[in-house]
C-alpha cells in the first residue's frame, strides 16, 4: 500500500505559515529601524532649538556687533542640512504604514501577533511606541493612598495622537478559594486524652 501525505505542519523549523510569520517579523522589524533612525535626528531639532534659544538670550546681551556670514557658506549648509533633514523626515509615517501592514497581514491570515508586539505600537495611529519619545508611561494607581500594590496599572499615552494603553501590573490574579483551600496542608486532628 502507498503511504498517504501528512497534511498540516511541513517540517519542525517553521510550520505552516512560517512564511508568514517571517513576513509579520520582517515589517516590525523595519518598521522599529525606521522609528528608530528617525527618532535621534528629531531629538536633535528640539535640543538644537532649545539651545538656540538659550543662546539668542545670552548672546543678545555679550553681542554688540552683528557678524557677517559668507552667503556662500550658509547656503551649501542650508542646502545639505535640508536634504538630510527631507530624508529622515518621511520615516515615521513610513514606519506608521509598515505597522499598519503588519497589523492587516495578521488579521488576514488569522495569526495572533506575540503580547511584546502587540503593545509596541499604538493601535489608534500605528506609531511605534518608544518610552519617553513617541509615548509617555505612567504607573497609577486609583486606590486611596496607594494602598493595595495590586491595583497598580501601567498607563501609556501615544505622543501621536493622545490614545491611552493600560495594563494591569498585578503579577498574577488571586486564586479561587477551591484552589486556596487545597493549598493549606490538612493538619492531622489531635485525639483527646482519656486521663483528664
Amino acid at each position: 500500500m502507498a503511504k498517504a501525505k501528512v497534511k498540516g505542519k511541513k517540517d519542525s523549523a517553521g510550520g505552516a505559515h512560517s512564511h508568514i510569520r517571517a513576513r509579520i517579523n520582517y515589517l516590525y522589524n523595519a518598521a522599529t529601524f525606521l522609528q528608530s533612525v528617525a527618532t535621534p535626528h528629531t531629538q536633535q531639532q528640539i535640543d538644537k532649538t532649545d539651545e538656540k534659544e538659550n543662546d539668542t538670550v545670552t548672546q543678545a546681551s555679550a553681542r554688540i556687533v552683528p557678524q557677517m556670514a559668507n552667503p556662500e557658506i550658509v547656503s551649501e549648509k542650508g542646502s545639505a542640512g535640508l536634504a538630510s533633514q527631507a530624508s529622515t523626515e518621511h520615516l515615521p509615517q513610513l514606519s506608521r504604514v509598515y505597522m499598519s501592514q503588519m497589523r492587516g497581514v495578521s488579521l488576514k491570515t488569522q495569526l495572533r501577533l506575540p503580547v511584546d508586539v502587540k503593545r509596541a505600537f499604538c493601535k489608534r495611529c500605528d506609531t511605534r511606541l518608544i518610552p519617553g519619545v513617541t509615548c509617555m508611561q505612567e504607573t497609577r494607581n486609583a486606590s486611596r493612598g496607594r494602598k493595595k500594590p495590586w491595583a497598580d496599572v501601567l498607563v501609556v499615552r501615544c505622543s501621536t495622537c493622545g490614545t491611552e494603553k493600560r495594563f494591569p501590573q498585578a503579577e498574577k490574579r488571586s486564586k479561587k478559594l477551591s484552589e486556596r483551600r487545597k493549598e493549606i496542608p490538612q493538619q492531622p486532628k489531635e485525639e483527646p486524652t482519656a486521663g483528664a
